[in-house]
C-alpha cells in the first residue's frame, strides 16, 4: 500500500504545475477577451466551441491498453487570425482545452494537468510554426512541423509524469508508442488544418466571388463537426469492443470454480477497465479507486477493486458499470455453482448415513474400473447387516437407525479414506477397492473391514456384537462391464450367508471370496500363450540431449475377445502361477527382436530393445542359454533386459554371474524402478548393470529440493561408473525441461509416446523418424 500512497504524491507533485499554468493561462486569456475585445467574438466563440468539441475525440497510439491517448484540439490552433495573436490566441484556446477536459475527466488535478500540459504543447505549435514561417517555408511543411512539435511536447510531458511518478503500469519509455498510430494521427490532424486554411483562404473567396470574403468561424465549426463525427465511431467502436469483451467473460467466468474464478475474474477486469490491478479483497475501494461487491466465497461479500488506471488517467462511469457487470456475473457464476454442488450431494448421498448412495456408488465403480492403470486390480465388498429387521421389530426403528450409522462410520475408518464407501439398500453396504496388486491383498484389506465392523458396541443399553455376511469379487483387468463384479459379490455374499446359516454359525460374520472371475481368467491367460496370441507395445526411450529415440521398451499386452484387455500384471501374475513364465518370455523376446529389426531398417540410428524379465529367469538352468544366442542371432541390434530392482533383493553369486555372462554375450542390463518401495543402494553396487532406470516416485514433486538433488546425484553416479541412466514417468513438456537442466540425459515416459502396437511404431517412425516428441 505504501509504494502505491508515494506514486500518488509524486504524481501531484508533478501534475501541480502545469495545472497552476491552466489556471493562470485561462484566467488570462479570460482577461484578455474582457478587456481587449476581438475583432470577431464569434471567431473566439467558434474556437472555443471548436475545442470543446475536439475534446471527445481521444486517440490511442500505444502498445499498452489505454496509454497513451492524444487529442486533436490542436487543429483549433492552424486558423490564421489565431497565428496573428499567438499568446492570448492559446489562452482562448486553453479555455476550450479546460471545458473539454472537465467534460471527460473526472479527476480535476489531471483536468487542470492535461489543460496546462496542452498550453505548453500550444506553445510549441505556434513556436515551430512561426519559426518555419519565417523561414519562408512552404505551408504544409509549416503545418506538419508545427502539429509534429505539438504531440512532441505532449508525449514528452506524459512520459515524465509517468517517470517521475514511478507508475508501475509496464511503461518503458517511447518504445510503448505505437509510431505508425501517430504518424497517421499527425497526418491527419495536418491535413486537415491545411485544408482548412486553404479552404478559408481560396475555396471561400471563390464560392463568394470576392476575394476579400472570409468565412472563418463556419470553417472552424466545420471541421470540428467532421472531428465529433470521427469521434463518435471510434468510441462506438471502443463500446462495442468493450461489450463483446464483456460477453466473453460472461462466458468465460461460469466454467471456472475455487481461486481460478478469482484469478479469471480479476485479469478480464484489468482488460476491460484498462487497470494496471485489479484485486479481490475485504476492505471497499478507497479514493480514486473503483470497486463492486463480490462474493466468490461461501462466508461473506468482498469487493473487486480496481486500482491505478493504465496512463493516469481516471476511472470513468463506465468502467465503473463493466466493473459492477463482471462482479454480478461472478458471483452469479459462484451462487450457481454452490446450488448445483449442494444438488448433486443431495441426490448422490444417503441421507441417514451420510455416505454416497447407490446412484454414486455406480458413477464411482465405473471411474474404478475404466480409469485404473494398467496394473491395478479392484476388488468389490458387498456387505449385508444379518438379522437388521429382527432387531428393528425388538428395539425399534431408531436403534435400526443408530446401528446403520455405526457401520457407516466404522466402514469408512476402516477403509482408510482411500477406497469408496457406499450404502446401497436398506442393510447393504459396497466398499470398492482399489490399488490392488493381488487377490491375497484383496482379502487381507476385506478381513480387516470385517473385524472393524463386527467389533462390539451398545445400542439402547444393550450390549451386541453385528453380524455380517460379506462377499469379495477380485478383478484383476479392467471389466468390459463393472456390474459383473456386483452380480459376483452379491451372489458370494448370499452364499456365505446361507453356508453359515446352514453350518449353525449365525453368530459369527464371515465373508466368502469369488472364485469363478478368477479360474475363467486363468484359462484364457494359458489359451493365449499356448497359441502365442500375445502381442507387444513398444514405448519410446529418448536422449534428451539431441531429442532423439535410442530404444524402445517392449511391452506385453493381450485383449481377450470377451473380457477386454487383461493388465500385463494380471498375465505375469498368472503365467508364472501356471508355470508358462519362461514360455511367456521367450514370446516377447522374439517378437521384440523381430520388431526391433524392421525398426533399425527405418530408423538406423535406433539400435536397442528392452524386455522386461524375473530374476530368475537369467539362470542357465531357465533362459541365459536363449537370450544369448536370440542376442548373437541379430549383431546390429542391442538387447537389453530389465529386471526390477526389488527383486535384487534375492540375488545369490550365481545370479550374478549369470549375468556377467549375458553382458559378455554382448546382452546390457537394465536395473528397472530404481527409487520405488524397499530401493537400497546396495542393487545400485552389488549387481553388474549397464543401464539405471529411475522410477516416476522420484519425480512426482521436483519443486522439492531434495527430489532435484537425488536426481542430479543418481545421473552422477552413472555418469561416473559409466552407466546410462533414464529416469521414467515423464508427462509433461516441463518435467522433461526441468530433468535436462539437472543433466539428465535419457527419459521415457508418455510426453515421448504412449506405448503402442507394431504398426503405429513403425508409423511414427516412418513420419517422424527418430524425433523424440510427436509435436
Amino acid at each position: 500500500m505504501l509504494p502505491r500512497i508515494d506514486a500518488k504524491k509524486q504524481d501531484a507533485a508533478y501534475a501541480a504545475p502545469f495545472a497552476a499554468l491552466a489556471v493562470g493561462a485561462v484566467a488570462y486569456g479570460a482577461y484578455a477577451l474582457i478587456s481587449s475585445p476581438p475583432e470577431s467574438w464569434t471567431l473566439m466563440l467558434a474556437v472555443i466551441l471548436g475545442v470543446i468539441v475536439c475534446g471527445q475525440f481521444q486517440v490511442h497510439i500505444g502498445r499498452l491498453t489505454g496509454f497513451p491517448r492524444v487529442g486533436v484540439s490542436v487543429t483549433m490552433l492552424a486558423v490564421q487570425p489565431l497565428l496573428e495573436a499567438p499568446i492570448v490566441s492559446v489562452c482562448v484556446w486553453a479555455i476550450g482545452m479546460l471545458v473539454s477536459q472537465a467534460i471527460v475527466r473526472r479527476n480535476p488535478l489531471h483536468t487542470f494537468y492535461v489543460t496546462g500540459l496542452g498550453v505548453v504543447s500550444a506553445a510549441g505549435f505556434i513556436g515551430a510554426y512561426l519559426g518555419l514561417a519565417a523561414l519562408g517555408a512552404w505551408l504544409p511543411v509549416v503545418i506538419l512541423g508545427a502539429t509534429t512539435a505539438y504531440y512532441t511536447v505532449f508525449l514528452l510531458g506524459e512520459f515524465l509524469r509517468h517517470r517521475a511518478s514511478a507508475a508501475l503500469d509496464g511503461i518503458r519509455g517511447i518504445s510503448v508508442i505505437d509510431f505508425p498510430k501517430l504518424g497517421l494521427i499527425v497526418t491527419f490532424v495536418s491535413a486537415l488544418s491545411i485544408l482548412m486554411r486553404y479552404f478559408d483562404m481560396v475555396a471561400i473567396p471563390w464560392l463568394e466571388h470576392s476575394a476579400d470574403v472570409r468565412r472563418t468561424p463556419f470553417v472552424v465549426l466545420l471541421a470540428a463537426l467532421l472531428l465529433y463525427v470521427v469521434a463518435q465511431r471510434i468510441r462506438s467502436r471502443e463500446v462495442e469492443h468493450r461489450l463483446s469483451a464483456i460477453v466473453e467473460a460472461a462466458v468465460e467466468l461460469p466454467r471456472e470454480t475455487g481461486p481460478a474464478l478469482a484469478a479469471a475474474l480479476c485479469s478480464r477486469s484489468r482488460e476491460i477497465v484498462e487497470a494496471a490491478r485489479v484485486e479481490v479483497r475485504d476492505t471497499p475501494p478507497a479514493r480514486q479507486e473503483i470497486g463492486a461487491r463480490v462474493q466468490l466465497t461461501p462466508e461473506s461479500e468482498q469487493f473487486l477493486v480496481a486500482t491505478h488506471k493504465v496512463g493516469g488517467s481516471s476511472f470513468s462511469r463506465e468502467d465503473e458499470r463493466a466493473l459492477a457487470t463482471l462482479a454480478h456475473v461472478a458471483s452469479e457464476a459462484f451462487r450457481i455453482q454452490c446450488e448445483v454442488v449442494a444438488l448433486e450431494r443431495r441426490a448422490n448421498t444417503d441421507p441417514l448415513t451420510g455416505l454416497p448412495n447407490y446412484g454414486a456408488f455406480q458413477s464411482a465403480l465405473v471411474t474404478a474400473n475404466e480409469h485404473r492403470p494398467y496394473h491395478e486390480g479392484i476388488a468389490l465388498l458387498f456387505l449385508d447387516l444379518d438379522n437388521f429387521k429382527k432387531l428393528n421389530d425388538n428395539y425399534g426403528h431408531r436403534a435400526g437407525d443408530e446401528l446403520l450409522r455405526v457401520i457407516a462410520e466404522r466402514l469408512q475408518r476402516a477403509s482408510g479414506g482411500g477406497d469408496f464407501v457406499s450404502r446401497v439398500g436398506g442393510d447393504e453396504f459396497v466398499v470398492i477397492l482399489t490399488g490392488l496388486v493381488s487377490l491375497e491383498q484383496a482379502r487381507e484389506s476385506a478381513d480387516r473391514i470385517l473385524e472393524s465392523v463386527s467389533s462390539r458396541l451398545t445400542l439402547e443399553g444393550h450390549d451386541m456384537r453385528p453380524v455380517v455376511s460379506a462377499g469379495l469379487a477380485f478383478s484383476h483387468h479392467r471389466e468390459i462391464d463393472a456390474q459383473t463384479l456386483v452380480e459376483d459379490a452379491d451372489q458370494t455374499m448370499l452364499k456365505a450367508k446361507r453356508s453359515r446359516h446352514q453350518n449353525g454359525s449365525a453368530g459369527a460374520s464371515s465373508v466368502s471370496v469369488s472364485s469363478h472371475r478368477s479360474t475363467r481368467t486363468n484359462d484364457i491367460v494359458s489359451r493365449a500363450i499356448s497359441d502365442d496370441r500375445l502381442v507387444l507395445a513398444f514405448q519410446p526411450i529418448v536422449s534428451l540431449d539431441v531429442g532423439k529415440i535410442w530404444a524402445f521398451e517392449a511391452l506385453i499386452r493381450y485383449v481377450d475377445p470377451e473380457l477386454g484387455p487383461i493388465s500385463p500384471p494380471s498375465l505375469v501374475a498368472r503365467a508364472k502361477s501356471l508355470g508358462l513364465m519362461n514360455d511367456l518370455t521367450r514370446q516377447v523376446i522374439r517378437k521384440a527382436l523381430a520388431a526391433a529389426v524392421e525398426f533399425h531398417r527405418i530408423e538406423p540410428s535406433i539400435t536397442r530393445m528392452t524386455v522386461n524379465l524375473e530374476l530368475g529367469q537369467i539362470s542357465d538352468y531357465e533362459l541365459g542359454p536363449f537370450i544369448r544366442e536370440a542376442a548373437r542371432a541379430h549383431p546390429e541390434l542391442s538387447l537389453c533386459i530389465e529386471l526390477n530392482e526389488r527383486s535384487l533383493r534375492f540375488v545369490t553369486d550365481e545370479l550374478r554371474r549369470d549375468a556377467e555372462s549375458l553382458q559378455k554375450a554382448g546382452v546390457l542390463i537394465a536395473l528397472d524402478d530404481y527409487g520405488s518401495d524397499d530401493s537400497s543402494v546396495g542393487a545400485l553396487v552389488r549387481f553388474p548393470m549397464d543401464i539405471l532406470k529411475v522410477d516416476k516416485s522420484l519425480i512426482n514433486d521436483l519443486d522439492d529440493v531434495r527430489q532435484r538433488e537425488v536426481i542430479r546425484s543418481l545421473q552422477g553416479f552413472g555418469n561416473n561408473l559409466n552407466y546410462t541412466v533414464v529416469v521414467e514417468g515423464i508427462e509433461t513438456p516441463e518435467t522433461a525441461a526441468v530433468l535436462s537442466e539437472l543433466g539428465v540425459r535419457s527419459a521415457q515416459g508418455y510426453y515421448f509416446g504412449r506405448p503402442i502396437g507394431f504398426g503405429p511404431t513403425v508409423e511414427r517412425l516412418r513420419r517422424t523418424g527418430a524425433r523424440a516428441t510427436l509435436d
